[in-house]
């Protein structure tokens, strides 16, 4: 166990009631949030047991609702369809929450993938059945107490565009030759201004096949995933909401590697026992997909500024630069993806 990250983390580790810590270890880190993995007495638990530690950026807190996030993971919890949580700090800066352990040999993540609206043929079956495992999950998730916390795809993307025209006129005011950052950042803004036409079309695709919103976890890519038994868990509710029906299943479609028959499987026996949309559901699949992926430019774009800037300059901090062009990447990937074929 590093005794340097034991210290880093004492702190976390005391208040959220862990003693008797074993082993603490950095899991594998998105682009936001930390986790840690740690072995340890918890009063939860008769026996030492396995956990992780989150702790959240403050980068991610400003784009999500941290009361809502809980919410939603508790009820999904209760259902069976996440980890439970055991701790969670008063200002919802971190969490305590059970460690479910996956096959060394194999992980949902392996699935990973970036599927245009339009993905070429694909007769590979990466993981048989999985999307049997995966229509439960969705179903399961649909069938959810609706959260409080309601959020249009239409009002998300006025949330993002608002928030992102206010950094660009930062950014502009910041305007530096010698910052390669900052210009990727106006670029890629520029390229999703251009997108707005397309957007309001995909947007009045959505609503026209809606009946009622939905519990929407809205990031089920794979890495979001766990393999529980015979039935799939999934992670990090920061977006989840009230929202679209077709959010969840096109963030499937768009992150996972199927095979071309399972992907029209699962699309076919989702909307056949979808309550909550309407018969024009089919013809806005494409729409959600790369809506999905509008929405993925802009929260990359967000990250990347909150990494680039501080109090209202440019970070000259280098790792944070560093993350900014990582955040950066992303959003270039995203762009290609929009109302293409993959």
């Amino acid at each position: 166990m590093s005794e340097s990250l034991k210290q880093e983390l004492a702190h976390y580790l005391t208040v959220v009631g862990l003693s008797q810590v074993s082993v603490i270890a950095s899991l594998t880190q998105g682009l936001s949030n930390r986790n840690y993995y740690v072995r340890g007495i918890h009063s939860s638990k008769d026996s030492e047991s396995e956990w992780v530690l989150r702790l959240n950026s403050w980068a991610s807190t400003q784009i999500c609702d941290r009361r809502s996030e809980v919410a939603a993971w508790r009820d999904a919890s209760e259902a069976g369809f996440a980890p439970n949580i055991v701790y969670i700090s008063p200002e919802k800066e971190f969490y305590l929450s059970q460690f479910v352990a996956q096959n060394e040999n194999r992980s949902w993540s392996d699935l990973n993938s970036a599927n245009g609206s339009h993905p070429i043929s694909n007769v590979a079956e990466s993981w048989p059945k999985a999307e049997q495992l995966l229509l439960q999950l969705l179903n399961g998730l649909k069938e959810l107490p609706i959260p409080k916390n309601v959020i249009t795809v239409e009002q998300q993307w006025q949330i993002y565009y608002s928030r992102l025209s206010q950094m660009q006129q930062q950014l502009l005011l910041l305007q530096c030759d010698s910052s390669p950052s900052l210009a990727a950042w106006l670029h890629q803004f520029d390229l999703l201004l251009a997108q707005t036409d397309a957007v309001s079309e995909m947007l009045f695709l959505h609503e026209r096949c809606l009946i009622n919103n939905q519990f929407s976890h809205r990031d089920l890519n794979p890495f979001n995933i766990l393999v529980v038994q015979d039935k799939l868990n999934c992670i990090d509710f920061e977006y989840a909401c009230s929202s679209h029906p077709l959010c969840d299943l096109a963030s499937v479609i768009s992150s996972h590697s199927l095979s071309s028959k399972q992907r029209q499987w699962l699309i076919e026996r989702y909307l056949n026992n979808q309550s909550n949309l309407n018969h024009h559901a089919q013809k806005a699949i494409p729409a959600a997909v790369d809506l999905y992926w509008v929405f993925a430019v802009c929260w990359a774009l967000q990250m990347a500024f909150d990494s680039m800037t501080i109090d209202g300059k440019l970070n000259a901090d280098t790792d944070k630069i560093k993350q900014a062009e990582s955040y950066l990447g992303c959003a270039r990937q995203y762009q290609t993806l929009i109302g293409s074929c993959s």
